[in-house]
Parts: structure tokens; sequence; C-alpha cells
């Protein structure tokens, strides 16, 4: 006797997965001779692709990153230096390579601190080893640490052009010796510094990290609006197919053909009906969302929100993010930007020259090198005080206008 399956009631209701966030796990296999950076070793892949989900994610970071550079690098203690020392610094200024200037290699490994926590470079020896003869910017994001040693850490290091594609050939990984003051045998090193943090491992952590699920929602809500505008059909809804109870099998078939003509981007939610009916043709049932425009107003305050404090600003308008109803007047603007400097963008600017400065040491110039200190605002006095202090031509030159010419006095 054939068992007859329980008729099904026509009654589906679909689900879109859970949104999955990456997550910084460090794992060892035995295939493999270096520590995973990420479930899928692609950890930095995914932080990069942060940048572009975000526009207030991005100001953000590129804001500390032109604010950490400021104007310039300066030497404090040039008067302490002999002129041989001078001419050695300022070589290192201009060429520390063969193809970029200092300031070139500071804001690529900036822009590395920030987005990663930490920043690498390779450091070249000269022939005799006595000092450094050449210093590159190499991607902290293609390193990955080699597996411990008989539980000691490894003094060499992995790098790979493409971690998603080891198996091509200019993509294979190759191992690197991690820069040693003791032992310059090697004449290419790789040299790191990272930010500390608690919960680092042979890995470090952006200062963001505890905001990325506000990023990804910042994402989700701006694919989400631009899926409604393009399709008439996003909101959620109860399609009812009126032409019989298919079987299941047939049911999900339907589910996946109209989930790909008709949805938006994730996070949509429908209900599929089947039955029997006078008329064949499908029914369209919308399930109105009330007050969807309140919550995603309230959801784009929380992404700021979130976004500013794991970040630490101060002020969004110091990176350009202006938020409604905030005027921000000049001395509380430059009460937010100076906070911000000396919390944040001079804690950055600190691993940064100490680098530098270890450098110059080793090639036996004691530099102190400092980063220059931009003004946010040329004008600190009001517009009356100015003009009471300084001469029209003064007036004209703050305001990038020419000076008049000068009047003959008459007898």
């Amino acid at each position: 006797m054939n068992e007859q399956k329980p008729k099904s009631s026509g009654v589906k209701v679909f689900r879109n997965e859970a949104l999955a966030i990456p997550q910084l796990i460090e794992t060892t296999s035995k295939k493999e001779d270096w520590v995973k950076y990420g479930e899928d070793n692609l950890y930095p892949n995914y932080l990069v692709s942060l940048l572009e989900k975000s526009a207030i994610h991005k100001s953000i970071q590129t804001g500390k990153q032109d604010m950490t550079i400021g104007d310039g690098l300066s030497i404090t203690n040039q008067n302490q230096l002999s002129p041989e020392q001078i001419n050695m610094v300022n070589d290192f200024m201009i060429n520390p390579n063969n193809g970029e200037t200092l300031e070139d290699l500071t804001y690529k490994i900036a822009m590395d601190l920030i987005l990663y926590g930490a920043y690498a470079l390779n450091i070249i020896w000269s022939k005799d080893r006595k000092s450094i003869a050449e210093v590159h910017h190499i991607d902290y994001g293609k390193l990955r640490a080699q597996k411990p040693v008989n539980g000691e850490e490894s003094k060499y290091i992995y790098y790979s052009n493409d971690w998603s594609n080891i198996k091509k050939e200019e993509n294979v990984p190759v191992l690197l010796r991690l820069f040693d003051y003791n032992d310059r045998k090697d004449p290419s090193q790789i040299y790191i510094c990272s930010e500390y943090s608690p919960s680092n491992g042979f890995y470090a952590r952006p200062q963001y990290s505890a905001a990325i699920p506000f990023i990804e929602i910042d994402f989700e809500i701006g694919m989400y609006h631009l899926n409604n505008i393009q399709n008439a059909l996003s909101p959620d809804y109860i399609l009812q197919i009126n032409n019989g109870i298919p079987e299941d099998e047939e049911q999900d078939d339907l589910y996946r053909q109209f989930k790909r003509e008709l949805t938006g981007h994730k996070g949509h939610k429908f209900m599929m009906t089947f039955g029997n009916s006078t008329e064949n043709a499908p029914s369209l049932i919308p399930i109105p969302t009330t007050d969807a425009d309140k919550q995603f107003l309230v959801l784009n305050d929380a992404v700021l929100q979130a976004l500013c404090t794991a970040n630490k600003v101060t002020s969004p308008m110091l990176l350009g993010i202006k938020t409604p109803g905030q005027l921000g007047g000049r001395s509380e603007l430059l009460d937010a930007y100076d906070l911000y400097y000396a919390t944040v963008i001079n804690k950055l600017q600190k691993h940064i020259i100490k680098t530098y400065n270890k450098i110059m040491a080793i090639n036996g110039a004691s530099v102190k090198f400092d980063f220059i200190k931009p003004q946010p605002l040329p004008f600190t006095l009001s517009e009356s005080a100015l003009l009471q202090v300084a001469t029209q031509n003064e007036v004209r030159e703050m305001l990038g206008l020419k000076p008049l010419p000068a009047t003959t006095p008459t007898a």
C-alpha cells in the first residue's frame, strides 16, 4: 500500500538568511604554514571593501589620513645636527627609495595604520649592512604570520600579492625575514608597527572594529533605497497563486523565480500562497510597513553616532559630515579639532614618527621628526578685531587678493 504524502497547505513563508559579518579569527591548519587572517584568510580584503560600502566610514578614515599628514614633516632638532646629518635627513625625506618621497610613503602607511591598525615597511640594508639604504611601503593586508616554531613566534612572515589565488605562480606565498637590528644577514627585511589592543593576536585590529556592523547597516540602507527606486515591488507582500497547489519542489522553483524577478536587496520577506480559485490570475497583496521612513531616519542617526563614537570623532563637521540642526560655532569647532587632534591624530603620528626616528638613528643621525599641524580655520580673530590690527594689504593677502599699488604721497 502506497503511503500518501500529506497534502501541502499551500502556504509557505520564505525568509532571507541573516547577514553574516566576517570575523577576525586566527586559525592554523596542518597543510599550511601560516596563521589565517580571518576565517577565510581574507579579512584584510573585507576591511578594504568596507571603505566603499559607507560614505560616512570612508569620509572618517580618509579624513584621519589627511589630518595625520597635515602640512608635512619637519625636523625639530635641526640645530643639533651636523651638516652631514642634515644632508642625510634631507636625502631620506626626498628619496627614501627610488620611486617616491617620504610624504608619498607616509600617505600609504598612514592609511594602512588607519585601515588595518598596523603598517609594514620593507627595509633594505646597505651592502655593508651598516645602514638602511632604502625604505619601501608593503601592504600590511598582504602579510601572513608564519606559524609558531616550537611554541615561539617565528622570525619570518609570508607575503602574497593575492591570497585569494595563491595557486597562481605570481601569488605563491614567499617567506620574508622580519626586521632584526642585531641580525642583518638578510638584506631585505619586514618591519611591522601596530597599535596595541588587548584583543590583538598575530594581527592588529582597527580602531573602528566595534562599529563594523553599523558600516554594513549603512550599506544595506543605501541598497534598500536604491532597489526600492528601481523596483516597484520591493515592499513586503503576499503573492497568492490561484491555479492550484503544486508539489513542494515546484513551489520552491516558483519562489526562486519570483524572488529573482520581483524582490529588492537583502532584508525582504514575502509570503507566497497557493490555492484553487475561479480566477486563475495571481493576486498581489501589499503588506504596508508603518512609519518606514522614520525607522530609516533612526537607523541613519544610529549609524552616524556609532561610527563617530568608535573613531572618537568629537564633531562630524571636522571630517566633512554635516548633521542636521548642528550649527557649530567657531570656538566650538576649534575646541573639537584640538581635542580630536590630541586624542586620535597625535597618536597615529607617533606610530609613524618613532619609526622614522629609529631609521635615522640606525643611520647615525639622532633626528626628531614631527608633523606640522595645519590650522583648520586660518582666521581666529573676529573681522572687526582683524581690521584694527592688520593693514589693508595684509587683509587682502589673507583673502588671496593682490596688494593694492603703492600711492605716492602728495606734498
